[in-house]
């Protein structure tokens, strides 16, 4: 009860704010330190050995992709001497994304494999709660009438109630869990329930770019288990290695021109992309000498305007692309090394530790994201990241951590009969 009190209350409070000297933190981070905090009381009355083992080698890894930019930026800051607010402002972007990967191993560590129903089951709360709100704000009947225009127009025409409940981190975050019901019917407690009530808080919340995304995640994912494991890996590892070189490619064609082309040429509606990315143009190049501007550099610039500012903000016009971000901040050897922590490294472990159905789980996911990071700011969402980690963690993690304290004991047990030995030895001399 006191992890669904805080877990529903982090995923309330997303654009709750307060200040501390200064600096605007949001209240969902110490909901998710009080979630660490209860799973630390846990661990110190139960030890479960058995559970942290495994967890450790999985946080270590799904954490990869979060310590690599912080590390890569770190040198930047020291290279270029840059400010304290430069500095807070960055690791105040990473603190929040590693928050997630342990909040995601805290769930995992108090109930095991049952933690992504209670994690969940959170996110639901979270969000019919919301949607009280507004009810209760704008009436029932009006609720329905902008729900209903939301849905009838996919979300192009949209209320004030409507956008109220525009909480793109949650809407995306339910995504993933999606994919985990749709690929795990069988092994789902109440599947068509889940299923249902999944569906809805995400239509709820419509992104149109997260249909395309979650239908190519399904895609790959259901074509991947058709094969056998050794061949599912090797073809998962190809396409996670196609997909960095796609990224890479998008990222040179819009510095030189494919948006411009798109709407100058073809007519195509790109939403001010164009100018957005022709803003960005001047503060990055596709160099092996471009080392980046450290983490947080968008938060410098209004993008609409291309005008440099003095002090972070927040509030400011986001670049729309994950990738051209990425690689803006950390520049070009920066950017290939987070792809590879992103994409083959973890890809390879997920199917060595958890098998083929795992591995093909975290390719659904991983194309579910490459879809949203190319057209949306994702990747700093820190239930999304949530989702994404612990959807890939849940899978045979209760049969890992069992087999995992076996082997332990086996060792244990074998190193103090050879310590026995030993001594017999001795005394037998």
């Amino acid at each position: 009860m006191i992890y669904m009190v805080l877990a529903t209350a982090m995923f309330f409070l997303q654009d709750t704010y307060f200040l501390v000297a200064g600096m605007e933190l949001s209240l969902k981070n110490p909901c998710a330190l009080a979630i660490l905090f209860l799973a630390l009381l846990n661990f110190i009355v139960t030890v479960r050995l058995d559970r942290l083992m495994v967890l450790i080698r999985h946080t270590a890894v799904q954490v990869l992709p979060y310590l690599i930019p912080l590390v890569f930026s770190a040198v930047i800051w020291v290279s270029t001497k840059a400010g304290g607010a430069a500095v807070m402002n960055g690791v105040s972007m990473i603190f929040p994304q590693m928050l997630s990967v342990l909040v995601a191993a805290a769930t995992l560590y108090l109930f095991g494999e049952k933690g992504i129903w209670y994690c969940l089951g959170a996110m639901c709360a979270a969000n019919f709660i919301s949607i009280l709100v507004v009810v209760y704000t704008g009436g029932f009947s009006e609720f329905l009438q902008e729900l209903y225009i939301l849905l009838a127009t996919f979300s192009k025409e949209t209320g004030p109630l409507m956008m109220r409940l525009e909480t793109h981190d949650l809407t995306f975050a339910f995504g993933p869990f999606l994919l985990y019901l749709m690929l795990h019917w069988k092994k789902s407690p109440h599947p068509l329930l889940w299923l249902v009530l999944v569906s809805c808080f995400w239509l709820v919340g419509l992104k149109r770019i997260a249909f395309p995304a979650l239908a190519s995640g399904l895609l790959s994912a259901l074509l991947l288990r058709r094969m056998p494991e050794k061949a599912a890996r090797q073809t998962a590892l190809c396409v996670a290695v196609a997909m960095m070189a796609v990224s890479f490619l998008y990222i040179a064609g819009i510095r030189y021109g494919l948006f411009e082309f798109l709407e100058m040429r073809l007519g195509l509606d790109t939403k001010g992309r164009a100018l957005l990315f022709a803003n960005v143009e001047p503060y990055y190049e596709i160099s092996f000498t471009y080392i980046g501007r450290g983490t947080g550099f968008e938060r410098m610039v209004e993008w609409l305007s291309g005008t440099m500012q003095t002090i972070p903000l927040r509030t400011q016009t986001q670049i729309h692309n994950d990738f051209l971000r990425m690689y803006l901040n950390i520049g070009f050897f920066g950017y290939w090394i987070w792809l590879w922590s992103w994409l083959p490294a973890r890809l390879n472990y997920w199917f060595r530790q958890a098998g083929k159905d795992a591995g093909c789980l975290f390719l659904g996911i991983c194309t579910y994201c490459f879809v949203l990071y190319a057209t949306d700011n994702t990747i700093y969402y820190p239930y999304t990241i949530i989702a994404c980690t612990l959807i890939p963690m849940v899978c045979q993690f209760d049969a890992q951590a069992k087999a995992a304290l076996e082997r332990q004991c086996i060792q244990w047990g074998g190193e103090k009969e050879s310590g026995s030995g030993r001594e017999a030895a001795n005394i037998e001399r």
